[in-house]
């Protein structure tokens, strides 16, 4: 029964999630939170549900319009020209400061999470020797587990490893 009800939801839930997220960004209230579960995976809803749920801070999207052309215009390739275009760069640039910072947090955010969860999932894997669990009587379960473990532990390095070059384009 649990397949058939995650093949049905996927879909709706997915564009629901989304429909939700387009909702609450554009409606009256603006207000996210990002819930991280005990087992790390991470929710994004408009409501406090309680552990693990931070406020997310979502600053307002801002639209710059595109300069007039000059052949509109009437105004010639004169100096008046570039210092328009100089002050419209300057406002986007302030603006696009404001959006980068914010990424970076959420990017330095993201990392300290992955690195956590990595560090948690070496301490369980003891260097390939993981202890041996209550309901793991055949030797199978445990091989499972381990290997389980060692996928993790490589998504989670390749996770880590593309948020620090995140990091590094954000930041030139």
């Amino acid at each position: 029964m649990r397949g058939f009800a995650d093949a049905f939801c996927k879909p709706w839930c997915l564009a629901g999630g989304a429909l939700l997220m387009a909702t609450a960004v554009h409606g009256k209230g603006t207000e996210m939170f990002v819930c991280t579960a005990a087992d790390g995976v991470r929710t994004y809803q408009n409501s406090d549900s309680g552990q693990g749920c931070v406020p997310l801070n979502l600053n307002p999207i801002t639209v710059v319009p595109a300069p007039k052309s000059a052949s509109k215009t009437g105004v010639g390739n004169g100096g008046g020209s570039s210092a328009r275009k100089t002050a419209s760069l300057d406002a986007r640039t302030s603006a696009d400061f404001n959006a980068k910072d914010d990424r970076m947090k959420i990017l330095q955010e993201e990392l300290r999470l992955e690195e956590g969860k990595l560090k948690s999932l070496q301490d369980e894997y003891k260097g390939g020797q993981p202890d041996r669990l209550g309901n793991e009587k055949n030797y199978q379960k445990y091989l499972d587990r381990t290997a389980r473990l060692e996928k993790d532990i490589k998504t989670t390095n390749e996770n880590i490893d593309i948020l620090k070059a995140e990091l590094i384009r954000l930041s030139d």
